[in-house]
């Protein structure tokens, strides 16, 4: 198994992406004024912009290319 290791600092956090986000959004609420549990729409009609630099989730630091990282997977899909 391949894991991203921040060159800087060494950490095995993870990164994170700054993108630009555009776009008009519609949040569900219950009833009650509840937040729903089933707002995942919300993102469905949303422009992303940037995004080519990867940054460790833990210094912060650019840490290579995003397309280079990226695996396409969810955490819930990786395989053994």
């Amino acid at each position: 198994m391949f894991v991203i290791t921040c060159p800087h600092c060494h950490a095995q956090e993870g990164f994170f992406l700054k993108e630009q986000v555009y776009g008009t959004a519609e949040p569900h609420f219950t009833k009650e004024g509840h937040y729903a549990i089933e707002n995942g729409h919300i993102y469905d009609s949303l422009t992303h912009k940037g995004g080519k630099l990867a940054y460790c989730r833990n210094c912060q630091k650019s840490i290579g290319k995003s397309k280079d990282l990226i695996s396409g997977l969810a955490e819930l899909e990786i395989p053994d």
